[in-house]
Order: structure tokens, then C-alpha cells, then sequence
């Protein structure tokens, strides 16, 4: 903002740089990403550096000139001073702009033909040569940003290339974009101009405009070849990043036109300045405008990144989206929603990177973007999105039009036509989903609840499907208070499980593919069930020995469990083969039924099976329970003597 008003002032006087810096500063786009550590406004400020320092050598280049010509008398040292001063800028400015963003690459041809006109308006080539000596201070500043490493021992830069290579590879694959219900990998040539003309303030689309008619109507009558240099320096760089643009397929958001904004709202602040002059009502019309534009920006406060004018018509998320909408930027808003909402589970879509349990909030994680934190993993993801559980649903914008998404694209294009019942932020939106149908408790076996047969969905009559995983192969859960097992038909039950899998109902998919199946509730157990509470997530029921003799190098048993407290601690179960004298001689670790799912009063059977040795005597074992990240037990080793 300062830079700003200094060269406003410098171009039209004091009232030119205000407005300047009011257009600027007022702007919603501006202030949203203001509050970012990001790398776009901090390109915005250098580019604008680069550009007034070159515009300081040429208007200290042009003094000396009619110096030399009779026509201005000027010091010849401030003259000096200030084109140094402008050299120095345009030296720090390029490489603070390269070590920022690598889009900074477009002030090179800007440079080029801001120096290209000027040089033909001198009949010199001295405004492009001047540039080589900034250029390698340029490179000398990204230098010093990364402390002047070598990149493989030779070349100065040292990660700079790693970088730009791996930014040069990222952005040379696909990306998604989205317009108007629309959604290319290629993006759009009129992306950018319907983005600005959306997202920029209708008071400063009124200003330019005026601006822009005053301008060429002075132009016109003073004849387009009497362009001065701050036309030339003001108008190119816009021009040139515009233009650019249209050719990209980046199709993500008003934020990568920011370093425009500078070099317009001086364009516009120096023409409207000249205008007040001219007309009497011009003043007027300009500061009529600027309170406008006040209230527009306090209206959109404190939700400035979804600012849409009103042509967006109330509804911008559905023209825009990705950064123009949503950045992650409003977890803290959804974690007071949910601090003033009732108990109700919440699923959530985070666009963003950061962990949304760091804001507090309580959730369920949905399918979302690959760098996201706090997934679930894809085989344990419960979301049906032809039929959501009930809950509220608290969805990112980006990630409800899918455009991050891949495959999954269209994973919420459920609640696409919804009415959501808040909007933290304005960039996440939350929906109220209600149950249909009775609560079903149903374990899932090689097969997600998004990957099952209509057929077999509707069979359970309900939404409220509340899920199990297991693995059939080598566990059986049965739900508390009964419930199924959903499992695609070539995953077969190990056959010394098979004694415990009696079912009720066995239903097929109609491609053949997929069973449901309906187990026998209370199971037929060897073992007594105590429905007694204890202070350990699951208790021990019991055993059965089903092959102990190392003769066969290989041990088999199954143990019977009862789930007593919900746990989020990822549990196993270790079962160690010991001889006479207590030492394992074999042993086996893990749990094939998902503690994090489970329920009290559910129960399961694990079957272990793992190798000893031919010579090996086992005299007992000894089974537990333990943390699987740290490693603390549970549970003390159950002794278990065959036999007894």
C-alpha cells in the first residue's frame, strides 16, 4: 500500500495516490489473501518494486535526456541517485520475485518490452542494456535466499532448481478446473476476465471504466503516438500478465491475478485524479465510489476469500471455485459451529492441509484431496455417497464440486443440490443429513459401503448403517443385537472358521459378486459370554487349540473376545508359543477386526495362525492385548496350558 501511494503521488499528485491506495487496500480480493503466508501478495509487492524502479532509471534516463536538450534544467546528481536507486530496485525486486513465486519469470518480458518501446521512442538500445546489470543482482538476491548452495556441486541456486523442476513437472500434469457447473483439464481462455469480472468490486469496475473512457478520449484527441512513459510503464505489465493468462490452463483462482492490481488501480487513480480536475462532478463521482466500495468491503467482512459483486448473483460458488471460494481457511470458523451445534456426528471434507483436529473439531473423516491430513485410509472409509449416514456433513466448496478429487470427483454430488444448513466461513458448507430407516449394524469384509450392490443396500432398508471392518479370511465379528456381513463372494471364510459362521439370511448380488449375509445371533460359542463390564476395551472369553503339534512347523488356535469400552487405540493381540522353560518359540501378532469400529457388547473370533520350529515342545502360550503404536500391553499375558 505504500509503494502504492508513493508512486501515485509521484504520478498525479497526493489525491492521485490515495485513491490508489484506497482502491487497493479496500479491495476484498486483497485483504482476503493478506492474511496468508502465501507467496502471492509478496509477488504482488515485488513485481510492483521491479517495475517503479525501472520506471525511476527511465524517468532519471528521460530528465537527462531533455537536460541535454535544453528543455528541463535539473541537478545531474539527483539525477544520478535516482536512477541508481531505480537500477538497486528493479535488482531486489527481480530476485525477491524469483525466490517468491516462479511466475515472477513474466517481469522479464514485461522488463523487455517496457525497454523495447522506450528505446524505440529514444533510438537507443540503452534501456535494455541497463537491465543486465539488475539481472545479475537479481540472481545474486535468489542466490543469498538460499545461502548461496550449489545445485549438484556446480550451478549457483542450489534447491531453486529442485524447485522450479519439480513445479515445471507438477504443473505440466492435469489439473481440474471448474467454471459455471463446468469442469476441464485444459481450463478455459475466458476464465480469467469472467473471474475478475466477478470477483471484483462493482464500485472499482465503475471507476476503471470511467477511467478507461476518460483516457481514451484523451488519447484520442492528443493522438495515440504522445503515449507518455508512465502510460507505457502503468499499462504493459497488466496488459502482458493478462494476456498471458488467457493462455493457461492453472484455471484455480482471482488470487493469480493480483500482481495486476497495483499498476490498474494506478492507471485508474492517475486518470480519475486529471478527471476531477477537468470536470467538477468528476470529485463527486470518485468519492461517491470510494464509500461504496467502503461498504462493500465492511459488508464482506470478515469473509473476504468467496467475495463475489453482485453480478455473481448470490451464488459465486456455483461459477467459481478452488481458491476464488475456498482455501482452508475456515476450520476455525467450523469448529464454533460445531461448539454451538448439538452432539450429532460430523463428517467432514477438509480442503486444505491442515489438521482440523488442531482447531478442536470432532469428526469423521470423508473422502478428500491427497495432501489432506487426518484421512482415512481408502479400504476403511465408511462414506455411501448414493445414500450418506445420517449426520451433519461439513464439506469444503472444492471438494463438494469435486475438482481435487480424481477419480472420486463426483463423491458429494449428492448434496450438490442440497440447501446446507450453515456455511462457516462461507467456504464450507455444512448439511444436515436425517435417517431413513431403523439403525443396521452391519461388518464389512474386502468391501467398502460405497462398493456395495444397490440391491444388497436396499435389502438393509436404512441409511444408518453402522459399520464393522473385519477380515473374513481369518475373523468373524458378529454386531451387537445382530446385524450382517457384507463380503464379496471370492473372499471365502478360512474352513476352521466355518464352525462359527452359521447365518440366518444369505443374500447375493445380482452380478453374482457380492453376499449378504445375516450370522447367527447370540453365536454358537465354545465359550460363555459374561456381558460383564471390564476395564480393558475387550475380555478375554476363551480358546480353542486347533492344531498345537510342531510336527507340522505350523501353529493353529482360535481365541473368542467380547468388546467392552469403544477404544480409538489400534490395537493387536499377540499370542506367544513358549516351551517348558518359558522361552517363545513362536508367535504371532495382529488384529483382523477393527478396534476403532467396534462396539461394546460386539463379539469376535480371531483365528491365529503362525510357524515353530519341527523340534520345538510347546508346553503353553500366552496371549494379550497391546498398543500397537506404543506397544504397551493392555493386558497381561493370559497363560494358556493345551490341556487344561
Amino acid at each position: 500500500g505504500a509503494l502504492v501511494g508513493r508512486w501515485g503521488r509521484q504520478l498525479g499528485g497526493r489525491k492521485a495516490g490515495l485513491l490508489a491506495m484506497a482502491l487497493l487496500l479496500l479491495d476484498p480480493n486483497v485483504l482476503a489473501h493478506g492474511r496468508f503466508i502465501t507467496g502471492d501478495l509478496p509477488l504482488t509487492l515485488f513485481f510492483l518494486l521491479t517495475v517503479y524502479g525501472y520506471w525511476l532509471w527511465m524517468r532519471g534516463e528521460e530528465g537527462r535526456e531533455k537536460r541535454e536538450e535544453g528543455k528541463e534544467r535539473r541537478e545531474e546528481g539527483g539525477e544520478r541517485r535516482e536512477k541508481g536507486a531505480g537500477l538497486l530496485l528493479v535488482g531486489v525486486g527481480l530476485g525477491l520475485a524469483g525466490a517468491t513465486k516462479f511466475n515472477a519469470a513474466l517481469l522479464l518480458p514485461v522488463l523487455g518490452l517496457i525497454a523495447f518501446v522506450w528505446g524505440v521512442r529514444w533510438r537507443s538500445i540503452r534501456p535494455l542494456l541497463v537491465l543486465l546489470l539488475p539481472g545479475l543482482l537479481g540472481w545474486l538476491v535468489i542466490a543469498a535466499v538460499y545461502r548461496f548452495a550449489l545445485w549438484h556441486g556446480f550451478l549457483p541456486g542450489g534447491a531453486f532448481w529442485d524447485d522450479l523442476f519439480w513445479e515445471l513437472q507438477y504443473f505440466g500434469k492435469p489439473h481440474g478446473a471448474y467454471l459455471a457447473g463446468e469442469f476441464s483439464t485444459e481450463g478455459w481462455w475466458y476464465y480469467f476476465p469472467v473471474t475478475f469480472f466477478l470477483k471484483t468490486p462493482l464500485p472499482t469496475l465503475l471507476l476503471l471504466a470511467v477511467a478507461l473512457a476518460w483516457s481514451v478520449r484523451r488519447w484520442h484527441m492528443r493522438r495515440w503516438r504522445t503515449l507518455s512513459l508512465n502510460a507505457v510503464v502503468l499499462l504493459l505489465p497488466p496488459l502482458v500478465y493478462f494476456a498471458v493468462s488467457l493462455t493457461s490452463s492453472l484455471n484455480i483462482g482471482y488470487r493469480y491475478l493480483l500482481p495486476m492490481l497495483p499498476f490498474l488501480y494506478l492507471a485508474t487513480a492517475v486518470s480519475l485524479a486529471q478527471l476531477g480536475v477537468a470536470f467538477r462532478y468528476g470529485r463527486y463521482l470518485v468519492g461517491g465510489a470510494i464509500v461504496a466500495l467502503l461498504g462493500v468491503t465492511l459488508l464482506a467482512w470478515p469473509d473476504y476469500v468467496p467475495f463475489f459483486n453482485l453480478f455473481a448473483g448470490g451464488n459465486g460458488w456455483r461459477i467459481l471455485s478452488d481458491s476464488n471460494v475456498d482455501w482452508g481457511q475456515d476450520l476455525p470458523a467450523l469448529a464454533a459451529w460445531q461448539q454451538e451445534t448439538d452432539d450429532a456426528p460430523l463428517y467432514l471434507s477438509y480442503f486444505g492441509t491442515a489438521h482440523p483436529s488442531a482447531y478442536g473439531l470432532d469428526f469423521a473423516a470423508l473422502p478428500t484431496w491427497e495432501p489432506g491430513a487426518e484421512q482415512t485410509l481408502p479400504a476403511r472409509q465408511s462414506f455411501n455417497p448414493a445414500d450418506p449416514a445420517p449426520g451433519f456433513y461439513a464439506i469444503s466448496v472444492t471438494n463438494l464440486h469435486g475438482i481435487v478429487l480424481g477419480e472420486q470427483r463426483d463423491a458429494f454430488a449428492w448434496f450438490r443440490d442440497k440447501e446446507p444448513v450453515a456455511r462457516p466461513g462461507g467456504s464450507i458448507f455444512v448439511y444436515e443429513v436425517a435417517a431413513h430407516g431403523a439403525p443396521v449394524n452391519a461388518a464389512f469384509s474386502g468391501l467398502r459401503p460405497a462398493e456395495m450392490a444397490p440391491e444388497l443396500h436396499d435389502a438393509l432398508a436404512t441409511n444408518d448403517v453402522r459399520v464393522r471392518w473385519f477380515e473374513a479370511q481369518t475373523s468373524l465379528i458378529w454386531p451387537v443385537a445382530a446385524g450382517w456381513w457384507a463380503l464379496p463372494v471370492m473372499q471365502q471364510i478360512d474352513a476352521l472358521l466355518l464352525p462359527y459362521a452359521i447365518t440366518t439370511t444369505d443374500l447375493l448380488s445380482a452380478d453374482g459378486t457380492q453376499r449378504l449375509r445375516q450370522p447367527l445371533y447370540p453365536p454358537a460359542l465354545p465359550w460363555p459370554v459374561t456381558n460383564t463390564a471390564d476395564s480393558l476395551p475387550a475380555a478375554f472369553l476363551g480358546y480353542t487349540a486347533l492344531q498345537i503339534d510342531s510336527a507340522a512347523g505350523e501353529v493353529a488356535l482360535i481365541t473368542g473376545w467380547q468388546v467392552t469400552q469403544v477404544t480409538e487405540r489400534p490395537l493387536k493381540i499377540f499370542v506367544h508359543a513358549l516351551d517348558a522353560a518359558g522361552q517363545i518359540v513362536g508367535q504371532w501378532d495382529g488384529l483382523d477386526v477393527d478396534a476403532a469400529t467396534w462396539q461394546p457388547g460386539d463379539l469376535f473370533v480371531q483365528l491365529h495362525r503362525f510357524p515353530v520350529s519341527e523340534t520345538a515342545v510347546i508346553h503353553s502360550f500366552a496371549v494379550g492385548l497391546y498398543d500397537g503404536e506404543t506397544l504397551e500391553r493392555l493386558l497381561e499375558p493370559i497363560a494358556i496350558v493345551p490341556g487344561e
